[in-house]
């Protein structure tokens, strides 16, 4: 299939020029993040739509919508001053939305979907050495000249990025060995980092561009249903609800008179301190269960037992948010937000509304994509997290709340 991918001079060419930019950024005196990481996938992003554009690659205009998060996400740290959370998501959200982006431009047949997590890996960790012997399709006019022109490229990427592991290696065993290297830099003024950064950029544009033409044929994986028994099913879920029911009359209890009589002593504060990570987890793990029983089984639509006890655990659900919120006020009323109070809120609100999209996805069919709506509101809510929960608007907060 590889020897059907046809690569051109101006492919190469602008991607030799996206490697050198990646290189000439490092000299500007600029925030070391948007170095390292915003402005390569920046660069990544207009370099491949030229490309596309120019091969006449681009088939579906329905994925530049994704262009909208991914430039917030890109720009965010140049308008605001990101929390250190933030940043560290957005290094594995913006390769994910990349990747939806590039795979939904160039291929009809797919659409958003869950298995968008393997296309990551399909698209930016396959074959990264392998796809480099495709230089040698470049059309050149005189054969002889193509292939020692080839194989000299060739020769110097692979010999240039193996000999500069080893190169690193050697320096970090022999202090020695280290200083003699880089005296011999400093004579030539040659910045090993700076060639690496190059090597390692064209590898990476061109291996990926590369599977990115490559996938352009292939077919989204079908989603087989799994084959769970009934009864197993229903007693699961059945011990589930069970351990929420005694979860409930804990609460009312401990929120009135104590009728159970435990002879523990409670104040607010520490009742809004207890716990609150484990069930914003418990209230993840019930989402999961039922988005799996939901998408992957058949049970819920044919086995009405089965529907009914879904429907309770997702009250269950929704109580549990509820009484988050109710602790993590209680808490903030007496100690202000932070930045990780107010994800925690933002991130219960949208809970909130994907347990109340599943009780309407259960009791009648949904008329759009189902993906699609969680893919929408999940990327929403994330964009609000960047742009909300920053220092500055925390304070601003707490200023109004006192």
């Amino acid at each position: 299939m590889k020897n059907n991918i046809k690569i051109n001079n101006s492919i190469l060419v602008g991607i030799l020029i996206a490697s050198l930019c990646n290189v000439f950024i490092q000299y500007l005196p600029i925030n070391s993040y948007i170095k390292n990481f915003t402005f390569p996938i920046f660069n990544l992003l207009i370099t491949y739509l030229i490309l596309l554009n120019n091969q006449k690659r681009i088939v579906n205009v329905k994925a530049y919508y994704l262009l909208i998060p991914i430039i917030l996400i890109l720009i965010s740290n140049l308008l605001l001053k990101i929390d250190d959370s933030n940043l560290f998501l957005n290094v594995i959200i913006l390769p994910i939305l990349m990747t939806l982006f590039f795979s939904l431009l160039t291929n009809k047949n797919y659409k958003i979907s869950i298995q968008v997590f393997s296309w990551v890996n399909h698209l930016i960790f396959t074959n990264i050495f392998s796809n480099l012997s495709l230089i040698k399709n470049i059309k050149c006019k005189n054969i002889e000249t193509k292939n020692k022109t080839t194989n000299i490229i060739l020769g110097i990427l692979i010999g240039c990025g193996i000999g500069l592991i080893i190169l690193l290696l050697l320096m970090s065993a022999d202090t020695y060995f280290k200083f003699f290297v880089n005296k011999i830099f400093c004579l030539f003024k040659f910045d090993l980092g700076k060639t690496f950064i190059f090597i390692i950029s064209f590898i990476l544009l061109f291996s990926i561009y590369v599977n990115i033409l490559l996938n352009q044929s292939c077919n989204m994986k079908k989603n087989n249903n799994k084959k769970i028994d009934d009864i197993m099913a229903i007693t699961i879920i059945t011990i589930i609800d069970i351990i929420f029911v005694l979860f409930l009359i804990s609460e009312l209890s401990r929120l009135t008179n104590n009728f159970l009589q435990v002879p523990v002593q409670y104040t607010y504060s520490s009742y809004a301190r207890e716990g609150f990570f484990q069930l914003l987890v418990v209230t993840t793990i019930n989402f999961n269960i039922i988005m799996y029983l939901l998408y992957k089984t058949p049970l819920i639509k044919e086995n009405h037992v089965i529907k009914k006890l879904i429907l309770l655990l997702i009250c269950f659900s929704i109580f549990l948010i509820f009484n988050s919120y109710y602790r993590m006020f209680l808490y903030i009323f007496n100690y202000g937000y932070t930045v990780l109070r107010l994800q925690v809120i933002l991130f219960l609100a949208m809970e909130m509304i994907l347990f109340l999209i599943l009780v309407k996805k259960i009791v009648k069919e949904l008329k759009i994509n189902d993906t699609t709506l969680y893919f929408v509101i999940m990327i929403s809510f994330y964009i609000l997290n960047i742009y909300l929960c920053t220092n500055n608007f925390v304070s601003l907060l707490n200023h109004i709340i006192h």
